[in-house]
Parts: C-alpha cells; structure tokens; sequence
C-alpha cells in the first residue's frame, strides 16, 4: 500500500489552492446528479419484490466490491489503517456507522411511502448540516447562508410537490425513517469534511459501504429471514436496478468525500440538492416531455441557492487552517 504521512498537530495550514474550490463543486455536482436515480431504482427493486434493507445491502456491497478491486489493483492510494491517527480512525468509523444507517433508514422510508414525500423531508438536510457546522465553528451562518438554503428549501418543494401522485399520502413511519435519512446525512457530511483527511476518498468510501453492506445486511437477515432470497432472484429487471445502483453509487459516494473536504459540508450539501433537478430532467427527456412551469420554477430556485452559497463567508479557525472558503 502507498503510505501517506500522516500532519502532525503543529502542522501548518494546507496552502489555497485556486481551483481547489472549483474542483470540489464539480465534484459534488456530478455525483447528485448521478445519485439522483437511486430514488427511480430502488422503486423498480422493491416492485420486482426485493426489500428495502436488501437492496440497500447489495448496492451498497457491489459500491465497495468495486471500489475495493480498483484498490487491490492499486488503480487508487491507499494507506496503511494502522499508522492512522486514533482520532482518525474513530471518526472514519463515525461515518462508516453513520452512513450504513442512514441508508438503511432512506431505502425503508422509500418503502413506507411516495419517494417525493420521503425526498421532501430528506433534503432538510442542508438545513441541519447548516446548524451543525456553524455550532461547531467550522462554517459561519452568514445572510447569504440562510437565503441560499430557505431559496433551496423552498424550490425542492416546488419540484418535488409537481410530481406527486395525487394520491400520495404521508405516513408516520416513512416521516420518522426520513427524518432520520435526513439527520444521518448531514451528520456524515459533517464528519467526512475534516474527520479523516489522511485516508484518500475512494479507500474511506469503499470502507464506508463495506459498512454500508454489513448494516442493511444484518437488518435484512433480522426481518425477512429466509425470506430475504424470493422469486426476484430469478427478475431480470431486480437485477438490473441493483447493479445500476451499486455502479452509480459507487464513485460518487468518493466524489462527495472529495468534494466536501474542499469546498466545506454546508456549501457541498446545498449543492447536493440538484440531485432532483437532474432526476426530473432526465425524466422529462426519456418520457419525450417538456418541463411543466412548476419544475422550471423549482428547478431555478435550486440553481440560485447553489450559486449563492459558494460566496466565501467570513473565515472561522478551521476554515483558515483548512483553506476552505
């Protein structure tokens, strides 16, 4: 394994690099836009009679079987987990747990009910990743700041209310597994940022969805039993939406680590939130249909929350440690 020196404490600050930035956006972009078909997925599985738990288990299984083999491969760096700071390696396993149940808990909540009314509550979690940031003194909640993430806010509900089903109705269950995607999720996004630099994205994230694997396998075993292996095994399109996912989720899972660690969780997860947008534009293009107005509304308001919240804010120690705007 190539061995990458671990800071010591009384290391200086990173330098600024100018397109340091940049680049973590695009990052962050394209892996929402890519991870904005697990919703449309998972809802093809679950109809083909795969459970919630075991399509998170095996997409997330295949997501590391990949990018584990491009380490092995030594396609990727790697380090040695052992030279690992203590403090590293705990929060790398913060985030592993942390990831595992949050996708547990978004793939049941896609079960228990409409995936709009699931993404409604889920995308919350730029509000929460905000606060959390901001109380521990990494980002500040500059004016800018809130309206970038109320204008977001305010947007999603206009683009995901334009697609649902009339008939679609909340639960109490598939609210609480949402919130609780939600708050998983930002929690990650704020770990990952800082919490364990020296491990490189595609090595912590093949980590993070072998974890993935092992929590939504062990719930999946707990609630269906036997009864995990069904007559979807023998479905081709089961099949298909789960190697779909596992291949979509894999890379981006590492350029949302990449991402974040440049450009800092609050700016990363707003981002995030094109993830819809896509979605809804890849629809429309399939289906040979044009935008309906709400969409285009939604959609725009998504686009100017994402540009406004890449303004620099007034820096905070961490940001000025860790050259992040």
């Amino acid at each position: 394994m190539t061995q990458l020196a671990a800071r010591s404490p009384g290391m200086a600050a990173k330098p600024t690099n100018p397109h340091r930035g940049d680049r973590g956006l695009l990052k962050v972009l394209a892996a929402a836009s890519l991870m904005g078909t697990l919703g449309p997925l998972a809802a093809v599985a679950y109809d083909e009679g795969v459970g919630p738990a075991t399509f998170s288990a095996l997409r997330a299984g295949l997501g590391a079987a990949i990018l584990g083999g491009m380490l092995v491969a030594h396609r990727q760096p790697s380090i040695d987990l052992r030279s690992l700071a203590a403090n590293q390696r705990a929060r790398l396993a913060v985030a592993v747990v942390i990831n595992g149940l949050m996708n547990l808990a978004l793939f049941l909540a896609f079960g228990a009910m409409a995936v709009g009314l699931v993404m409604v509550v889920y995308y919350t979690y730029p509000a929460l990743v905000a606060v959390m940031s901001a109380a521990l003194g990494r980002d500040r909640l500059t004016p800018t700041r809130i309206g970038a993430i109320a204008v977001a806010s305010a947007g999603l509900v206009v683009l995901i209310g334009s697609q649902l089903d009339p008939g679609a109705h909340a639960t109490a269950t598939g609210l609480w597994l949402a919130f609780l995607a939600a708050a998983g999720q930002a929690g990650y996004l704020v770990v990952i940022r800082d919490g364990f630099d020296d491990v490189p994205a595609v090595q912590a994230t093949s980590l993070v969805l072998a974890g993935g694997l092992v929590i939504s396998g062990t719930a999946a075993i707990m609630m269906q039993g036997t009864d995990v292996i069904g007559p979807w095994v023998a479905a081709p399109a089961a099949w298909l939406a789960i190697v779909c996912a596992g291949t979509f989720g894999a890379a981006p899972k590492a350029w949302v680590i990449g991402g974040v660690r440049a450009i800092g969780s609050t700016r990363a997860a707003v981002a995030m939130t094109v993830e819809p947008v896509v979605a809804v534009v890849v629809a429309a293009l399939a289906l040979g249909q044009g935008l309906t107005e709400l969409e285009l509304v939604g959609g725009a308001a998504i686009l100017v929350a994402v540009v406004l919240v890449q303004q620099p804010a007034p820096p905070t120690p961490a940001t000025l440690r860790d050259g992040i705007g």
